[in-house]
């Protein structure tokens, strides 16, 4: 992910956050608010056509340093490309990154009602650690999310 690559990010972040299962956030955060939030190293786009229609990043889960291989992942697809396996690869590219960099554990939280996105990750390995009930308000509702985790397996 470039810098360029930053309004059609945020375009697509706002497809997601339209759909009120896909996250919490109300509106897209500013380029530099999730420039900061993100791990450098860590964010990706993917493209069709050399148009971005995808991206994923990574955010530190605590400023603590033994968490320091502990990440939050999100990842969006822009909503007319869904169901055609670009999620799958970008997932799939995120984990081997991940790995790569020493990280050993990813997390996610999901609503429920998200289904394509549970899945994505159960397919991908991730596993259901919990179900947060409760746990935030959307739109003046309360609503639960799924924390979904995947642990590197392989000594590092």
């Amino acid at each position: 992910m470039a810098a360029g690559d930053l309004d059609a990010v945020r375009a697509i972040y706002a497809q997601g956050i339209a759909t009120r299962n896909a996250t919490f956030e109300t509106e897209v955060p500013p380029a530099t608010v999730l420039d900061a939030k993100w791990l450098p190293g860590q964010r990706w786009v993917i493209t069709v056509d050399d148009m971005v229609v995808g991206w994923s990043a990574m955010a530190a889960v605590s400023a603590r340093p033994c968490y320091n291989g502990v990440a939050e992942t999100s990842i969006y697809i822009n909503t007319s490309l869904a169901g055609r396996g670009l999620g799958r690869r970008l997932l799939a590219h995120q984990i081997d990154a991940a790995w790569a960099e020493g990280f050993w554990t990813l997390q996610t939280s999901i609503f429920p009602e998200n289904r394509a996105s549970l899945l994505l990750h159960l397919n991908a390995g991730f596993r259901e650690v919990g179900r947060r009930e409760r746990i935030a308000r959307l739109d003046g509702v309360w609503r639960e999310t799924v924390l979904l985790e995947l642990r590197r397996t392989e000594a590092h």
